[in-house]
């Protein structure tokens, strides 16, 4: 398998105009759009998910906060990154 990342700025008529020339990178790849979440709506769907996958946890209330703490801080890391790493 080949995994490619391709990083494009959705800001202008340059992100729109790369799609209308090049459709594949619509129908054939997977987009994650990274932008920052509120730490409310990490909680949120962490409780969603859980709840609806019929988890059952000891300290339900603790992994939610932990699942939230963890995503902060894969950002806080990555901004860091990003800072050092210009």
């Amino acid at each position: 398998n080949v995994h490619v990342v391709l990083a494009f700025s959705p800001v202008g008529d340059s992100f729109r105009n790369r799609l209308r020339m090049f459709p594949s990178l619509v129908n054939c790849c997977t987009i994650d759009w990274f932008h920052e979440w509120p730490a409310e709506a990490l909680y949120s769907v962490a409780k969603q998910q859980l709840s609806m996958g019929g988890v059952d946890l000891p300290n339900f209330e603790g992994s939610l906060k932990m699942f939230q703490t963890m995503h902060l801080s894969v950002e806080k890391g990555a901004q860091r990154y990003f800072a050092v790493n210009k």
